[in-house]
């Protein structure tokens, strides 16, 4: 390789700014990725990381500042022309069709024709040369369905180097993937950057930046406040370099109240899932640890009146004897659930942060079937305060806002709806990976909601993808293995190391 080469960064941005109406988004952010590096880009969310992203792959047009690929100047207006440049997007959402076959997917637009049907084979042969250059070995005759999330992960990577391009970026890559999945994945990405690829990695998990990436960026409020090899900094400085001050762990106190009895499953099935036994009392915060599609979010669904039918045995939850037959037959009970993709499940994005927290509320909220606007808007208007939500007001598009701040009206819906029914019973909250997409410093926030709660009285089951998240906040865990629940553990009893051992 020419020495010049080596030295060259694969992609150069320079004093790039960025408004939105007043708003600064970013001001002067200079950027350089290195052939064979992988560079972690982070920063709390509004920090101004999405904005430089979709500058970067041509989403969006810069206000000020250059980009070079390769030394060369260029300048985008599609994200065709970006990855015309050589640079190249894998998305958190997989974009991979579950019916085609791995080589159908990664030759998806640009397959093989003769007189314009396909060439079976010749699909087939370019897929499989694709595959082994960046050795990969996935069974490309099978249905992707068939395959795993990790293994569809790295399709949808290799279908975005089919364009040979300079720079990778990924966002989250690992957000869906379980621990020995985002393993392979990193090991792939290792043989990448050994081909000479420069990845630019955006990522909430601090870990994983340091256990693969090479450097660090950190953005704050649009500004780039620090860049530096991983090797010469440690998490706890990059975290407070992204939100300013240090994220201290609280000292973990028990709110539990003994004989209190909130939940109590007894040779329950849900689905393939098996619970000999379940309990959790008022005041109190449980785990369900498990694998990525172990069962825990069929769980907590089914205990929200989401799954009907689905479950069955005995059942004491929150007053009823059996499994909510409906969410409105739930949240009658003060069962409420945050779900896993807030987007989808959680949220309207379509709606403003102030519809959005109506929607758990509305018949409190009405009269004769029309909303109360005053009674809505000083709703709305408390609830954001008492979360700080960062938003320009109650009628801001929720879909505008960042992910933590999208998590806290999710939260906020129920804030709302326990304000105006104060003889409900104390609440079942139902987290299922809540601080999924969120950086460190809304987590802190939001692991302070959830302890708030329970020290009112509230009973909270939580799921994360994060085992370190439910050792900071839960009294006890369940882990499941081999579609059963085991027995829950006591904070004596559990350690990361022993959840991993548990649910393997």
């Amino acid at each position: 390789m020419d020495a010049h080469l080596a030295k060259e960064p694969r992609l150069s941005a320079r004093a790039i700014g960025k408004t939105f109406g007043g708003t600064v988004a970013l001001k002067d952010v200079d950027l350089d990725i290195m052939r064979g590096e992988m560079l972690a880009l982070v920063g709390a969310n509004g920090a101004g990381k999405s904005t430089l992203v979709k500058i970067i792959c041509g989403a969006q047009r810069t206000d000020e500042g250059e980009i070079r690929v390769d030394g060369r100047p260029v300048t985008f207006a599609t994200v065709g022309d970006a990855l015309a440049a050589g640079i190249a997007v894998a998305h958190q959402q997989v974009a991979i069709i579950p019916t085609l076959t791995a080589a159908e997917n990664i030759m998806l637009g640009q397959e093989p024709r003769r007189f314009g049907l396909i060439r079976d084979r010749r699909l087939v042969a370019e897929a499989r040369a694709l595959a082994q250059r960046f050795g990969v070995d996935i069974p490309l005759e099978r249905e992707c369905g068939d395959l795993g999330i990790g293994e569809n992960k790295i399709l949808d990577i290799l279908k975005a180097l089919k364009s040979d391009p300079s720079l990778l970026i990924l966002d989250e890559p690992t957000a869906s993937l379980t621990l020995n999945e985002s393993r392979k994945l990193f090991g792939f990405l290792r043989d990448l950057k050994a081909k000479g690829l420069a990845i630019l990695f955006i990522s909430h998990h601090i870990n994983e930046i340091f256990e693969n990436c090479d450097r660090v960026v950190v953005l704050k409020d649009g500004i780039k406040v620090h860049d530096g090899a991983v090797r010469e900094t440690n998490p706890d400085a990059v975290i407070r370099q992204m939100v300013g001050r240090t994220i201290e762990d609280e000292d973990w106190t028990s709110h539990a109240t003994p004989g209190a009895i909130a939940v109590h499953l007894a040779d329950v099935t849900v689905g393939a899932l098996q619970v000999p036994d379940l309990t959790v009392h008022r005041g109190e915060i449980v785990g369900v640890a498990g694998v990525l599609g172990a069962g825990q979010t069929d769980l907590i669904e089914a205990m929200a009146g989401g799954r009907p039918g689905l479950g069955r045995g005995v059942v004491a939850l929150n007053g009823l004897d059996h499994l909510p037959r409906s969410v409105e037959e739930a949240t009658a009970r003060g069962i409420y659930l945050i779900a896993d993709n807030r987007l989808k499940k959680a949220l309207f994005p379509g709606l403003s942060v102030e519809e959005n927290l109506m929607t758990g509320s509305l018949d409190q909220t009405s009269r004769l079937g029309f909303m109360r606007q005053g009674k809505a808007l000083a709703a709305a208007r408390d609830v954001i305060g008492r979360l700080s939500v960062k938003c320009s007001g109650p009628a801001q598009e929720v879909l505008q806002l960042s992910g933590g701040n999208q998590q806290k009206v999710a939260f906020g819906r129920w804030l709302v709806r326990m304000a105006h029914d104060p003889a409900a019973m104390p609440p079942l909250l139902l987290l299922d990976n809540p601080t999924e997409g969120v950086d460190v410093g809304s987590k802190a926030e939001l692991y302070a909601l959830i302890r708030g709660f329970a020290e009112q009285g509230a009973s909270v089951i939580i799921t994360s993808a994060e085992f370190g998240e439910m050792l900071k906040l839960c009294d006890r865990i369940y882990c499941i293995a081999d579609d059963k629940l085991g027995t829950g553990l006591g904070r004596s009893d559990f350690s990361e190391e022993r959840l991993l051992l548990e649910v393997n």
